[in-house]
């Protein structure tokens, strides 16, 4: 009896860390201030795991929300649309200054492979809106973003 209760104990602790193994990351948040004042909320993507999921799995963004990728290194970093479920709008950005914007890229079909956009300059954050913000909000290349997370 007592090497059954000790399978049981080491069974559900073994299976407890397999559900945290494959838990969703939980999301620091922080603002990004656009040059007319307006500010966004967004999540901070700042580990591995987090840019890797990044909006994938969701239906939709909140009104007035983003995501904010955080780099350590400045660098050519290419983002796919790996399980996204709508288009959204990709701003990459060099120390707060908007480098290049990628607007209203739509999520794969079903079946389709999804499409990997490789930006052609360096950056250091990437700023992910709903689909058409981009523009709705005035932004261009050459414009400066506050942020605070």
């Amino acid at each position: 009896m007592t090497r059954l209760r000790f399978l049981v104990a080491a069974l559900g602790i073994l299976l407890g860390g397999c559900t945290t193994l494959h838990a969703e990351p939980t999301y620091q948040h922080g603002t990004v201030t656009l040059p007319s004042g307006t500010a966004i909320s967004v999540e901070i993507a700042d580990t591995p795991a987090k840019r890797t999921l990044g909006l994938g799995k969701r239906d939709g963004l909140r009104s007035g929300w983003g995501m904010l990728f955080v780099f350590k290194n400045t660098g050519r970093h290419p983002f796919w649309m790996k399980d996204m479920r709508f288009a959204i709008d990709i701003l990459w950005l060099r120390n707060r200054r908007i480098v290049h914007i990628s607007r209203n890229v739509p999520p794969p079909a079903s079946g389709e492979k999804p499409v990997t956009l490789d930006p052609p300059v360096s950056a250091n954050l990437v700023l992910e809106l709903a689909a058409g913000q981009a523009e709705a909000l005035g932004l261009e290349t050459g414009q400066s973003l506050r942020y605070q997370f």
